[in-house]
């Protein structure tokens, strides 16, 4: 399972290509009801992907067309392991910690908000409430504490706005326009409420086992 959200009012859904990839079948969880997505395009390469619905949302994001500053103050949402703690969307605060990702990978942002399994896929979202990251991943605790010998603390990236605006022009897909105001808690709750949707992946036992058997 993981996340993704509407980026306009006709349906069209943004993640990333990990929660999708394989996938025998997608199902998005709106309000309740599970429906079959198409998958419109995957980005390998930035960790994306597109896909239509047939559901008109209550709300959509903008996705920002500038880049976060360091030091932005920022909103992360989504399903964290799932629906085994609950059913509603969780959200976690932070900043933008660096302007590059991993590898001084220059389409990533890397942000100090909490981001576990199931979050993948879901919106960094500004005070403004414009998208302006897509979750993605975090450090390798594992690798980290063998080669570094300590705990990685609140060290997570995201896809930039700029990537995320590329990939879906190229397939001729546009996002709702952003807000310029600051929005009240409240408000921005109730968007990321709307907004935010629940995938999950369904798979053949052949297909796991390859996922399963992938290097990574």
């Amino acid at each position: 399972s993981g996340t993704g959200f509407f980026i306009n009012r006709v349906g069209h859904i943004v993640s990333n290509n990990h929660v999708i990839d394989s996938c025998a079948a997608v199902k998005v969880h709106y309000k309740g009801v599970a429906t079959p997505v198409t998958v419109l395009a995957t980005d390998r390469a930035n960790d994306l992907s597109l896909m239509k619905v047939n559901v008109k949302p209550d709300d959509a994001f903008a996705i920002s067309a500038a880049d976060a500053s360091l030091l932005d103050d920022i909103y992360v949402a989504g399903y964290p392991f799932g629906k085994v703690v609950s059913s509603s969307v969780k959200v976690t605060k932070g900043v933008i910690s660096a302007l590059t990702g991993i590898g001084n990978n220059y389409s990533n942002i890397q942000i100090d908000a909490a981001l576990q399994p199931g979050n993948s896929g879901g919106p960094i979202v500004n005070l403004k409430g414009n998208v302006v990251g897509v979750a993605v991943s975090k450090l390798d605790y594992k690798k980290v504490i063998k080669d570094w010998k300590t705990i990685p603390e609140l060290t997570n990236f995201g896809i930039k706005s700029s990537t995320v605006h590329q990939f879906i022009k190229a397939n001729n897909v546009s996002s709702i326009s952003g807000g310029f105001m600051d929005m009240s808690t409240k408000d921005l709750g109730a968007k990321i409420q709307k907004a935010t949707v629940y995938l999950d992946c369904w798979m053949t036992a052949q297909q796991i086992k390859q996922v399963m058997s992938r290097k990574v």
